[in-house]
């Protein structure tokens, strides 16, 4: 049988936010809101790293983009 580790962690929410995850709550039909909130984290986690990704993705190609100019310039 597979032990799923969890650490508690006490954190403070705005109350706009937990506002709009109590709506999400029911809207998705999530039976708990933790699990709603760390899903949120998860997904959030998945973007930035994405994110960050893309940025060195562009970062490159605009390296590579200036080469090929200066090349072009230079000739």
């Amino acid at each position: 049988m597979n032990k799923k580790e969890i650490i508690r962690r006490s954190i403070s929410i705005p109350k706009d936010i937990d506002d709009k995850i109590s709506i999400m709550v029911s809207k998705y039909s999530y039976t708990v809101k933790n699990d709603l909130i760390v899903e949120l984290i998860e997904l959030g986690i998945i973007k930035y790293e994405e994110d960050i990704e893309l940025k060195n993705k562009i970062n490159t190609l605009m390296v590579k983009v200036e080469e090929l100019l200066n090349n072009i310039e230079s000739k």
